[in-house]
């Protein structure tokens, strides 16, 4: 079934890693040829030096080094993973938000129950409008973005040598029905998967006899952000080359080649150890018999004030009204009136 898509993608990370190699070797033999401009020259581009009506946290972002990657898996004309990769040059720490492609997001004048889905907003408003819908969602600027075909993953995982995973369960779906017929017969436990059969592993959502994943495609997901670790540790290395010339085929991104290289400098000294994957906050709930993924502003809030570092009695919620140290201080300045 082609909705079955669920992919993954190692390629999301790989991507942020494209001249790790290839810039070293490159500045070896070119050490006055090349200047590159920081990563916080990216990020400020488009800061001014405005900041007296700014919140904490529009100040926060504003001053900060991070810079923030839309990362797309591209399912026909819908979007079958989306990822928003914020990445700390100062820290060298990377954070993953992943954005359940179930998520429920309403926009004017789309009125069916499957557009409102936000995995639907790629095909009536290309990466623009997801771009604009994931700021608003986590309230957090998109730098950049990339976009990957599902192709990568089984070209990727074969150059690797294959990646080793933990299947949490034994997978038994059959689909004659798709083109080709879909064959999966996965074993549970500790395997190194091919690409043809990462591919499957991934896809999986459910067996044939109905039972699968608890939580449904939150357990994807969480097996998503295993396998993507597992496949980055074992693609930085000798074969990252490799990797990035096959990556480089199914990409599609608004980054130059200057900013890529640029990102790749600011990664000395990265490790996989310093990589934080999360899904964004959120309930579970049926409308109009379908079941949606609500966002939990309150939490998506939290998650974003931590990121930036913004402190406790800092902390605006909702109408912009600061919090400290968990009292409104409108109603603590009202107390002291009342006294």
């Amino acid at each position: 079934m082609r909705h079955f898509f669920k992919i993954y993608f190692t390629v999301i990370l790989l991507f942020i890693f494209i001249g790790s190699m290839t810039v070293f070797g490159y500045m070896a033999f070119n050490k006055d040829a090349v200047i590159f401009p920081s990563l916080g020259e990216l990020v400020t581009a488009v800061k001014t030096d405005e900041d007296k009506d700014l919140s904490p946290l529009e100040r926060a972002i504003k001053n900060s080094p991070r810079i923030n990657i839309l990362l797309v898996g591209k399912e026909h004309v819908r979007t079958d993973t989306i990822m928003l990769l914020s990445y700390d040059k100062e820290e060298k720490k990377a954070n993953i938000l992943s954005i359940p492609r179930d998520t429920y997001y309403e926009r004017e004048g789309y009125d069916n129950r499957q557009q409102k889905k936000i995995n639907a907003i790629y095909q009536t408003e290309g990466i623009v409008g997801l771009k604009a819908a994931v700021e608003h969602l986590t309230m957090m600027p998109v730098h950049k973005y990339v976009t990957v075909d599902y192709e990568a993953v089984t070209s990727i995982v074969d150059i690797l040598g294959g990646v080793e995973v933990e299947v949490p369960m034994n997978m038994r779906y059959s689909d004659p029905f798709d083109t080709p017929p879909l064959e999966i017969n996965i074993d549970a436990g500790i395997q190194t998967l091919n690409g043809e059969t990462a591919l499957k592993f991934l896809r999986f959502r459910q067996n044939s006899d109905g039972t699968g994943y608890s939580d449904g495609d939150i357990g994807r997901i969480k097996t998503q952000q295993a396998f993507i670790r597992a496949a980055s540790k074992k693609a930085l290395g000798l074969k990252l080359p490799a990797v990035i010339n096959e990556a480089f085929k199914h990409i599609d991104t608004d980054f130059t080649l200057t900013e890529i290289l640029s990102l790749a400098t600011g990664l000395l000294g990265f490790s996989t150890d310093d990589l934080q994957l999360d899904i964004i906050d959120h309930y579970t709930k049926t409308m109009d018999n379908l079941n949606y993924v609500v966002p939990n502003e309150t939490g998506i809030k939290q998650y974003v004030y931590n990121l930036y570092n913004i402190e406790q009695e800092q902390i605006l919620y909702d109408g912009f009204i600061e919090i400290k140290d968990g009292i409104n201080k409108d109603d603590e300045a009202e107390d002291k009136e009342n006294n």
